[in-house]
């Protein structure tokens, strides 16, 4: 099933699971996993979306689709409703660069069975219909992707509600994220052994305790890159980086280009 209009579309489909052709689109591309995982290409490297995960491609990047579970559900809006949305909630950035990064957070995950019950159950509604429920859809995702997709727009990881444990760790890390934290000293803050909380941390996030403080740092340095002019090595240091290689790396990774060259784009 397809909904389009002049802002966007929603797809879902059952069939057609493993296309492997490039594609290369003009929009911002979200993608869902509510069953399995996904795969897909892009130029560098590799993105495995998780189930229940979501990950959002930027405007014109080359990828392909490698395999998909059981279901296609997938978002598409056009850069001015999200510029338009980025402004109308005070976003400095209101062209938004995402990560690349495969993410869970419930919020998303609420909208994403809502709006999909929805077509199973109305895909017989009249058109007017369908026209009006992709209309305030697509407003719906373009604001939960500002607020919960990781981007430039953003000083820090998007907010989860997770269990108390993982909450309380959470706030520590946010609060001293600069210093050196182990496994052990993260698993004393929960309360748990840290197989417990490693584990239980990864369930919550999708992530591990320690990639989710790397990117922590990560995103609260973007702010320095965009409004100052400080070195690229007094952000690394500054944000809890042990080394200006590892910032450069993570930088890499999430984004495909350095420091350098998002501070080129993004920067004042």
């Amino acid at each position: 099933m397809i909904l389009n209009n002049h802002n966007g579309l929603l797809l879902m489909r059952h069939d057609r699971l493993h296309e492997r052709d490039w594609r290369n689109d003009d929009c911002y591309k979200i993608i869902f996993s509510p069953y399995g995982q996904a795969e897909y290409q892009l130029n560098q490297n590799y993105v495995s979306i998780q189930q229940n995960e979501f990950f959002i491609f930027n405007p014109n990047i080359d990828h392909k689709q490698l395999k998909t579970t059981k279901e296609k559900f997938l978002v598409e809006i056009q850069p001015s409703l999200l510029k338009e949305t980025a402004q109308q909630l005070g976003f400095k950035i209101v062209e938004p660069e995402f990560s690349m990064l495969s993410y869970r957070h419930a919020q998303i995950q609420q909208w994403t069975s809502f709006i999909r019950e929805f077509l199973m159950i109305n895909k017989d509604s009249d058109p007017m219909s369908k026209q009006l429920f992709l209309e305030n859809s697509l407003a719906q995702i373009s604001i939960l992707m500002l607020q919960y997709g990781s981007g430039s727009h953003q000083n820090q990881f998007p907010k989860i509600i997770s269990k108390q444990n993982i909450n309380s760790v959470l706030d520590a890390l946010k609060e001293s994220y600069q210093e050196d934290w182990t496994l052990d000293q993260m698993s004393l803050v929960a309360g748990m052994s840290k197989y417990q909380f490693a584990h239980l941390f990864k369930e919550e996030t999708g992530i591990s305790p320690y990639s989710w403080l790397q990117l922590y740092r990560l995103f609260k340095s973007q702010q320095a890159l965009i409004f100052t002019e400080q070195s690229i090595l007094t952000i690394a240091l500054e944000h809890g980086f042990s080394s200006v290689s590892s910032y450069n790396h993570l930088f890499r990774k999430i984004y495909n280009k350095t420091p350098t060259q998002f501070r080129s784009t993004h920067g004042k």
